[in-house]
């Protein structure tokens, strides 16, 4: 709760920071440690010289004459104090008056008289002695400076100041933990919303620790805590810290104390939040009843209390009508700075606005808007989950009456939180935080999406587009740039390409992990790498005069006039609890078109959750659940299982394909990008409008990305020379996965093709085949081809990272695993191969059960194999859906490459493999869970 008057918090402008607490202080001066454990840890004043004496009352004078308006004489007495403290030699007592001087000046709202103080003290010999007072004075000197939006001058104060603390009391210290708390709060209040929360978390959990969960410091920092949370949309979190500092402060401080109000009030708002109404007004109603005890002491907590209850009383209704006389007290709320918190002002203002909406009262509503929006940029910074709350609200009140208005607000808007969140989503070290900062860019892109579809609003269609571009990874532009600069630089200048290709990789690897919350020692280890790629790869450029290009390029700029793009996306609007069984109030797919002479457009597909129909989701099940038995001796599937595509698979095709016909005439070739679950389903099996498949008559090609399209025609056919690595016939643990004998046949019919067009090959097979060695010699080939046991687990029953749940099973490996990151235990999990640089690879083939799936992720529609492997580097990666045959498998992967000797491109030689099992010609793969289990991705 940020109570109106001295606990309000302090407003603050924007700054636009890139910080990662999580990596440790980077301090602006060494600390000397040796100097802190030599003295005494203590904040009492120097004794025993009269000289001390005489200056404590010069500078009490001093203070006096400051606080009482006589600014002149009191600064000039200040001065003259100072003068006199720095000729001691008592280190310790000259910061404290330093202390004392800053805090009067500051008190009397002379900031600008405190910061040069603050600087005079740290030119001074007692600073230079590292006395206790140091951590003191630099801690006010950083909170200043923040108080200013100079949040990036702050920052390294704050962390010198830990420092100090730390050295002079120890880590885990109530000194500490409050100073850490202070760089915190800051931190929350210039829009550094994840590095605070992150911080926030590590401050409580270390309080709990070293100080113990019943030490009121700890109850302090589970406030701040809970208040960072709620302020970023996290309120079912907040609300467990908050309802734990109730009971504590409660019980050490009584029921009637501000405490215990200041925490009770913030769960009001916590179920408030939630939508939970009696809960919000049973605690708003406990705050009026301590708030009446505390009137003496302020009368104005009942008033805010009243006014709590009131809001919810009115947010309660949901649509209905509000009478003039309620809407007129909740615009007073409003308007009174003096009494009410701003959070409750600017949460006013938004309901007002949609009453005077609902009533065509728009310019009152847009005035209201902007109102809290101005309160918000005022108190929590232009760049806060709270203002772009009201900026959306902004944008989609346009719309009624200025489309294109609507569409240059959508637009600010997206390219703003765009930019915040690839900034907060890499600080983000902790997987509610992410999940929290994501849901504000869902909502922005559904109710940019609603917009772009609606009827007459065509000309924000291509704005969508655009920005669909842009979130579908958090690359974003800098990803494209790379990207196009790389396949610029290919085969021209190795040098810059291959440093190109590196800060490519390491990019998304960065995004990936701290898009998730996996925020380890490793995690850190890659955002240095990345850090120190970007700067060898910035110098390189500026060495031959060369740019990285300016503008992300649009797929249509790419595309032949016979080939088109769909690009899938789903946007999403989430319940305020996150955390409950159905997060999810709505969800919408689009599919986005783009063609070569045309602008893109965007086709509402409906809910995605209702478009693959039972019969498809059950024919997919048995497709992942039951292995394709051996055919018989008529190449016939056994048991009538062959695919009724007309059946299962019709009413797919007709939502995912019917309503984009229109815009796909006369094209050949679509590039798909799936989105979610989209990733898992197989296009191949599509029907097309003549009662055969899709794909007989047209071309497509899967994308993990829409950046893939760049390079699409790279490299696309089979280097006759290229090296070629090959893996099969392992040698698993005893006990371990069951052996694939027909995985050595696989690899050694392979072999024989490469090494008849003089491709060189190595073969790894039996025990050899372990995680270094692999690693070290795929970065020797063109090609790869693993053939082993893959694996994926959904990580919602497990709670673990998709990343640890899926990959392939190598040499040595044992029945039992756990995720490590141990090249040793017969295990490569997408976390590991994430991390190889395979911008060598050609061609990826995991002749593996399973290697195509993934869980649904905000970055890129998908965590796992797929997308792991499109950081690593591969061009492209043919991967399974499902658990396939051995037989079938092998069969159909020996065909596919000697598709590729013939000169086929690597995707028509995989359609072409496809249809030759359908006709029969592929032994043991002519039922569709063999051929239709495999996919290529590419990107």
């Amino acid at each position: 709760m940020k109570v109106a008057g001295g606990l309000a918090r302090a407003r603050r402008i924007a700054a636009s920071l890139c910080i990662i607490l999580v990596f440790g202080a980077v301090l602006i001066g060494p600390i000397d440690t040796a100097a802190a454990q030599n003295s005494p840890a203590k904040r009492t004043p120097a004794q025993g010289a009269g000289g001390t004496q005489a200056i404590g009352a010069q500078m009490k004078n001093a203070i006096a004459l400051t606080r009482g308006g006589k600014f002149d004489a009191g600064y000039a007495q200040l001065l003259a104090a100072l003068d006199a403290a720095d000729k001691l030699d008592d280190a310790q007592f000259v910061m404290e008056q330093y202390f004392d001087a800053t805090a009067a000046l500051r008190a009397v709202k002379r900031d600008d008289l405190a910061e040069k103080l603050f600087v005079r003290a740290f030119k001074g010999k007692a600073a230079a002695q590292s006395p206790p007072g140091n951590a003191d004075v630099l801690l006010m000197y950083a909170i200043l400076i923040s108080d200013h939006a100079r949040i990036a001058e702050a920052v390294p104060l704050y962390m010198k100041a830990i420092a100090a603390f730390n050295a002079y009391w120890g880590e885990g210290s109530e000194e500490s933990l409050i100073a850490n708390d202070k760089l915190a709060v800051a931190l929350s209040a210039n829009g550094s919303a994840a590095s605070a929360t992150n911080l926030g978390r590590h401050n409580f959990e270390l309080s709990e620790k070293a100080l113990g969960p019943d030490h009121r410091t700890t109850w302090k920092l589970a406030n701040n805590y809970a208040d960072m949370l709620r302020e970023i949309g996290a309120p079912a979190k907040a609300l467990e810290l908050d309802l734990f500092a109730i009971e504590k402060r409660a019980k050490h401080y009584g029921e009637n104390h501000l405490n215990t109000l200041v925490t009770v009030n913030n769960a009001g708002q916590d179920f408030l939040n939630l939508g939970r109404f009696d809960d919000a007004r049973r605690y708003f109603r406990r705050h009026r009843a301590i708030a009446t005890v505390l009137a003496p002491k302020d009368p104005s907590f009942a008033g805010q209390a009243d006014a709590w209850l009131f809001y919810t009383d009115m947010l309660a209704t949901g649509d209905a009508a509000m009478s003039p006389a309620d809407l007129e007290r909740l615009e007073a709320i409003v308007a009174n700075e003096e009494n009410f918190a701003d959070f409750l002002r600017i949460k006013a203002a938004v309901l007002a606005a949609g009453r005077r909406e609902q009533r065509g009262e728009r310019d009152a509503g847009m005035r209201l808007r902007e109102t809290a929006l101005a309160i918000s940029t005022r108190a929590f910074t232009a760049q806060h989950p709270l203002s772009f709350e009201i900026k959306l609200g902004i944008a989609t009140a346009l719309i009624a009456d200025d489309p294109n208005r609507a569409v240059r607000a959508f637009t600010a808007l997206d390219r703003e939180m765009f930019d915040w969140m690839k900034r907060e989503v890499g600080t983000s070290g902790d997987r509610a935080v992410a999940e929290a900062i994501r849901a504000h860019a869902d909502h922005l892109l559904f109710a940019f999406g609603r917009f772009a579809t609606s009827a007459g609003s065509s000309v924000a269609q291509p704005a969508f587009a655009a920005a669909v571009l842009r979130w579908k990874t958090l690359g974003g532009g800098d990803a494209t740039a790379l990207r196009q600069l790389e396949t610029q630089m290919a085969d021209k200048d190795e040098e810059t390409a291959t440093l190109l290709r590196a800060a490519l990789r390491l990019n998304g690897e960065k995004q990936e992990l701290f898009s998730s919350g996996n925020i380890d020692d490793w995690a850190r280890s890659v955002w240095q790498r990345q850090d120190a790629a970007e700067k060898a790869l910035n110098k390189r450029l500026d060495a031959i005069g060369v740019k990285l290009p300016q503008g992300a390029i649009r797929p249509s700029q790419l595309l032949a006039p016979d080939e088109a793009v769909i690009n899938y996306f789903i946007t999403r609007q989430w319940k305020a609890d996150r955390q409950s069984k159905e997060p999810l109030s709505a969800t919408v797919l689009y599919a986005i078109v783009g063609t070569a002479t045309s602008e893109p457009r965007v086709v509402d597909l409906g809910d995605p959750g209702r478009m693959v129909d039972t019969g498809v989701r059950t024919e997919i099940a048995r497709l992942r659940t039951t292995q394709a038995a051996v055919l018989d001796r008529d190449n016939r599937a056994p048991d009538d299982r062959a695919l009724d595509s007309k059946g299962r698979f019709q009413n797919l095709r007709a939502r995912l394909f019917a309503p984009l016909e229109p815009l796909l005439k006369d094209k050949t070739t679509l590039y798909v990008v799936p989105d979610g679950f989209l990733f898992a389903v197989p296009f191949s099996l599509l029907p097309g409008a003549d009662g055969g498949l899709l794909e007989d008559r047209t071309t497509i090609r899967m994308l993990t990305s829409p950046d893939a399209l760049i390079a699409i025609h790279a490299r696309e056919k089979l280097d006759r020379t290229g090296a070629m690595l090959l893996a099969g016939g392992i040698e698993y643990g005893q006990p371990g996965p069951m052996p694939l004998p027909g995985t050595k046949t696989e690899i050694e019919a392979i072999a024989k093709l490469a090494r008849a067009r003089g491709a060189p090959v190595e073969m790894l097979t039996g025990r050899s085949v372990s995680e270094a060695v692999l690693r070290e010699a795929i970065g020797k080939a063109r090609i790869a081809h693993l053939a082993t046991h893959g694996f994926y687990h959904d990580s919602t029953a497990s709670g673990l990272d998709t990343l640890w749940q899926s990959g392939i099973v190598l040499s040595g490996a044992g029945d039992s695993r756990w995720p490590l990151r141990d090249e040793k235990d017969g295990y490569l999990y997408a976390f590991e191969v994430m991390d190889w640089d395979l911008s060598g690879l050609d061609l990826l083939v995991l002749s593996a059960c399973e290697t195509g799936r993934g869980d649904e992720s905000f970055v890129s529609g998908l965590r796992g194999l797929p997308t792991a492997l499109g950081i690593a580097g591969a061009r492209r990666a043919l991967l399974t859906l499902w658990p396939v045959a051995d037989e079938g498998t092998a069969n159909f992967t020996v065909r596919f490459y000697e598709h590729l000797a013939e000169g086929l491109t690597y995707s028509d030689a995989l359609r072409q493999t496809r249809r030759d099992a359908r006709d029969g010609k592929v032994a043991g793969a002519k039922d569709a869970s063999v051929w239709a289990a495999f996919v290529l991705f590419e990107g």
